[in-house]
Parts: structure tokens; C-alpha cells; sequence
């Protein structure tokens, strides 16, 4: 498999100084968080270029992350209104660019219904999808923000006929190089892989440049052709020294850490623990994937918390998949929640002799090599108090549900309850976004997925096991992950190893008003469990540790790749 590699370049801008990663760190210390989150993206960049006078060190910056955000995302009409406004403002578009994104700007104008898709796929009516898909993306008017809406719902059912056939009617036809770009992101998740890189070849590179790279990259890497995937990140990276995913993702395939090597789960290191509640049918196809996982001498516990399903009989024969006397179950009568059955198992003897608890949910389906990836970060991470993984859908598998989670400004997030204020915001990097591969690191978290996950036994010593307030669950992954970091124990996230999952957190899946009002109960919990200095220390430390992260990977890189 072959890709053309070619440098991608800016557009002329005030130059780019040399200590671009330093002025960004003392205008907004946010930024080493992400730059793939849009909404925090679009507000950075709207803050500093807010400011007087403007920093012109900082406007290549500026401009690059609004081109690429745009390039991401060219039917968002709030990236492209504030690109067009910072190119009348400071010139800095290729001019097709400019035309293009003038020309869609009216196009993307918000209907009085813009939350129709959503009410139609909640039905979950085949016929009403069909009509909005045929009727509502074909609209002259709001076609393109109605289409925008589906485009990933499209690409996560695979059909690229369809996905072909519903952009060829909609409005996008009146913007042939749109049409292909749109083309060549579904098919980097509904063709083959040859296939894709040919058609992201085939995009303008005036108007696509550093995206068609980007995506071409991420396959390749996907595809283990890890030197290819270099001689194309490598150039982007240069053209975009602002972007830290770009950073991050080239130093871990250039510079480290290396893939783990088979084998190497010594005696007592981990134990693998689940605990289930009425989950019959997921369970047994969770234990059935993780037995032909690699687990060396790993006990496996699952504890019943209560179950009235036919999770009693799946356990029985699950043990056959397993070594004999490597499959043990701890029944429960009634359900203790999700921290109380954690706190159970971490308890038990045979757990407390080991270094780590490895939790896996009982509808997650870890990769073969899943332990041994984790526990690799863990090794080179001696205080880590947790270690977690990259989670992706199960039934749309190139779709992210969390990477690794930082903190937020207090000022900048919005209250579950506007009546009560809140200081405590964490931003999951990538929740409900398509792959692209910009996840794909290694690194320091303040929190992690409980998906998938290590905890160290030494940081339950030094800061104490769950929380049984947050039961039955939700915030106690993330309440235990910030005292472990207190206590000098902060998490790792290893972004190389991908877990797909059923399910999504309880938030996301909130629908009534009392769901709604238990997980705002234990948010105000959390808040009320940190004192106010505790959360401004959080903060300084987690961007802290995270530019400090970011800029032994630049000069890594800088020499390596030089």
C-alpha cells in the first residue's frame, strides 16, 4: 500500500515564531489539552483573538487551527463564519478556499427545526430516516445543515451507496470539490483501505491539504505501515507545530513508546475483575470475547451484584473458557452499585496480593493483546494510579466515546442545574467523534474511562477505594482518578489500545427526569467532595504536567526528525 506524501503548507501568515508552543502555554494553558474538541477549539480561538492588542506571533496559530477546523468540519457555520471573518480581517485564504467557504456560508443558515434529525432517529422508524434522508438533505435551502446533521449517522451504517446517493442529491452537488471531500471521509471508514487513500489523493490539496494527510496517516498507522504513516505526519506536523494531537500521535510512532512485546504478565500483577447487574446476554459475550484474550496467569472474578436474569447459569458455564481455577464468581443478593461492587472485589485476598485491578464492564470487548498493553503503560509509569484505554462503539466502531478527560476552567463550563453553580468541568477530548487516528497516544490524565481499566493497588492504599456516595454510578470513576492524583497517583492514558463498548456513561444516556436529576445529584456529590483550593491546584497541575508532556515530545521530535 503506497500513499503520496507531499508537504502541506499555510497560507501566507505573520510568521510563526519558534516559541509558538511557550506563548501559546502563557496566553491559554487550556491548549495542551486538545485540539481536536470543536467547541473548546472554536471558544481558544475566539478568546485570544479577542484580545488587544493581538499577539501577531499567535495569528499563524489562529488562522492554521481555524483552516483546519474548517477542513474537519466545512459544513459547521460557526467555524466557516469565523474563518471568513478572520480572513477579511487579516487575509490569509487561498483564494478557492475563500470562494468556497463564501459561498457555503449562507447555505448553512439554521432552520427553525435544527434538532429534527435527532427526534428522528430517537423514533428509530426506518420509513421517517428514509424521508429525511431523501426529503429534508435534498432541501435548496437547508439542505446542508440537515445533511450535516445524518453525515455520521451515514457513515456508521457503512452503506456507502447510500451515503453516495443522499450527498449526490442534497446541495453539496452545487460544490463539486465539497462533494469529493465528503466522499473521501466516508470512505475512510466504509471502503477498503486502498481504496480510501486513493480517493483522499484526489483532493484538492489547496482546499484539503492537511486533512487528505491527516486521514491518510490514520489508515495507514491503522493498517501497522507505521514508517508510511511518519513520511506524512511528519510534514503536517511541521506545517501545524500549534496542533497537539499532531504532536503526540507522530512522537509515539517515531520516537515511542514501542508496541509491548508478547507475553510478559507475571504472577500476581493483575487480576481481571467484572461485576454485572441483569446484563445476561452481554456478559456471556463479553467473557467469551475476553477468554480468548491473552491473560497470562490473570485470575478472572466476576461479582453478581443481585442479578434476576440468567446470569447465574451464564457464569456456570463460562468457566469452561477459562484455565481451571483461573474463573471465580462472588454472588451478591441484592445490587451494592458500581462502586460498593468494585470496593467488593478489590477486597477479596487473591486481589489485594496483586499490583493491579483490571475492570473491565460487562459489555466492553477488549483486543487480544489488551492487558498486556496496559500494564505495559503501567510498568513505565511506576505512579500511576490508573491506567486507561481509547473507547470506541461497538455497533459503529469507528465512532469515539473517550479518550482521556482534563479539566476545564471553572469560568468557562455551564452548570448541570443554573440554579446551583459548578467549578468542576471535565472535557472528555473526543466523545461521539469519527476516528481519524488523532487519539492514537500515550500520556499523563487527570481521568480515564472505567471501561477498560487498571487500578494500582498502591494508589487505592494512598487514596482510598470508590466511593460509595456515587452509587449506583457515574462521577465515581472520575472522583477516585482526582483523589488518586492528589495523593500523587495521577492516571495514564494509553491511547493505542482501543476497547469497543456497548453502552455509553449514564449521562449520555439520560433520558428521563429522574435519570437526569440522579447524575446532577452526583455531580453537585463531586463538587461538594473537593475543597475550592483543591480544584484550582487540580487545574494549574493538570496543565502543568500536560505542557510538560507536550514540549519533551516536540524537542523529541525536533530531534529525531529533523
Amino acid at each position: 500500500m503506497t500513499a503520496s506524501v507531499s508537504a502541506p503548507s499555510l497560507p501566507p501568515l505573520p510568521g510563526l515564531p519558534p516559541d509558538i508552543l511557550s506563548r501559546l502555554a502563557a496566553a491559554m494553558p487550556v491548549w495542551a489539552v486538545s485540539s481536536e474538541h470543536a467547541g473548546v477549539r472554536l471558544s481558544m480561538v475566539r478568546s485570544l483573538l479577542s484580545r488587544t492588542p493581538l499577539d501577531r506571533g499567535l495569528a499563524h496559530a489562529m488562522a492554521g487551527t481555524l483552516f483546519w477546523a474548517w477542513q474537519e468540519d466545512p459544513l459547521d457555520p460557526l467555524v466557516t463564519a469565523t474563518l471568513l471573518e478572520l480572513d477579511a480581517a487579516m487575509p490569509f485564504l487561498p483564494a478557492p478556499a475563500r470562494t468556497l467557504a463564501a459561498g457555503l456560508l449562507p447555505r448553512l443558515a439554521v432552520p427553525a427545526d435544527p434538532d429534527l434529525w435527532e427526534a428522528v432517529a430517537a423514533v428509530g422508524d426506518a420509513d421517517m430516516v428514509r424521508l429525511y434522508l431523501d426529503k429534508a438533505t435534498a432541501d435548496p435551502v437547508h439542505g446542508l445543515f440537515r445533511l450535516r446533521k445524518a453525515l455520521g449517522s451515514l457513515i456508521d451504517g457503512g452503506d456507502m451507496g447510500a451515503l453516495l446517493r443522499v450527498v449526490a442529491a442534497s446541495p453539496v452537488r452545487d460544490f463539486p470539490p465539497l462533494l469529493e471531500r465528503l466522499w473521501a471521509e466516508a470512505a475512510c471508514f466504509c471502503e477498503p483501505a486502498d481504496k480510501a487513500l486513493r480517493r483522499l489523493e484526489r483532493l484538492d490539496r489547496t482546499l484539503w491539504g492537511h486533512f487528505a494527510d491527516a486521514l491518510g496517516a490514520g489508515i495507514l498507522a491503522r493498517e501497522g505501515e507505521n514508517a508510511a504513516a511518519i513520511r506524512l505526519y511528519d510534514p503536517l506536523r511541521r506545517a501545524m507545530p500549534w496542533h497537539v494531537n499532531l504532536t503526540l500521535v507522530l512522537h509515539d510512532l517515531a520516537c515511542g513508546p514501542r508496541p509491548a512485546a508478547p507475553g510478559g504478565i507475571q504472577a500476581d500483577e493483575a487480576a481481571v475483575l467484572l461485576y454485572t447487574w441483569n446484563k445476561a446476554g452481554f456478559l456471556r459475550d463479553t467473557l467469551d470475547n475476553l477468554s480468548r484474550t491473552r491473560l497470562g496467569p490473570s485470575q478472572v472474578i466476576v461479582l453478581d451484584n443481585g442479578s434476576s436474569d440468567d446470569t447465574p447459569e451464564v457464569l456456570r458455564q463460562a468457566a469452561a473458557l477459562f484455565a481451571p481455577g483461573r474463573f471465580s464468581v462472588v454472588t451478591l443478593p441484592v445490587n451494592v452499585g458500581a462502586p460498593g461492587a468494585r470496593n467488593w472485589l478489590m477486597s477479596l485476598p487473591e486481589v489485594r496480593r496483586t499490583a493491579y485491578a483490571a475492570f473491565v464492564d460487562d459489555d466492553a470487548r477488549p483486543p487480544e493483546n489488551w492487558l498486556v498493553m496496559l500494564l505495559d503503560a503501567a510498568r513505565a509509569n511506576p505512579k500511576a494510579g490508573a491506567v486507561g484505554c481509547a473507547v470506541a462503539d461497538i455497533p459503529a466502531p469507528h465512532r469515539m466515546q473517550s479518550a482521556d478527560y482534563h479539566l476545564l476552567p471553572p469560568e468557562t463550563g455551564q452548570s448541570l442545574l443554573a440554579e446551583v453553580p459548578e467549578r468542576i468541568f471535565v472535557m472528555d477530548t473526543c466523545a461521539g467523534k469519527l476516528d481519524f487516528g488523532l487519539h492514537r497516544y500515550r500520556r499523563p490524565a487527570l481521568s480515564v474511562s472505567g471501561c477498560c481499566h487498571l487500578i494500582a493497588s498502591a494508589a487505592v492504599r494512598a487514596a482510598g477505594p470508590f466511593d460509595i456516595r456515587f452509587t449506583p454510578t457515574q462521577f465515581d470513576d472520575l472522583e477516585r482518578d482526582i483523589r488518586s492524583w492528589l495523593a500523587g497517583y495521577p492516571a495514564v492514558y494509553e491511547g493505542r489500545l482501543v476497547v469497543h463498548h456497548v453502552q455509553t456513561s449514564s449521562l449520555a444516556r439520560a433520558k428521563t427526569t429522574a435519570q437526569t436529576a440522579h447524575v446532577a445529584g452526583n455531580k453537585l456529590k463531586l463538587e461538594g467532595a473537593l475543597a475550592h483550593a483543591d480544584i484550582g491546584k487540580l487545574c494549574s497541575e493538570n496543565y502543568a504536567v500536560l505542557w510538560e508532556d507536550l514540549r519533551l515530545k516536540d524537542a523529541a521530535l525536533r530531534e529525531t526528525c529533523r
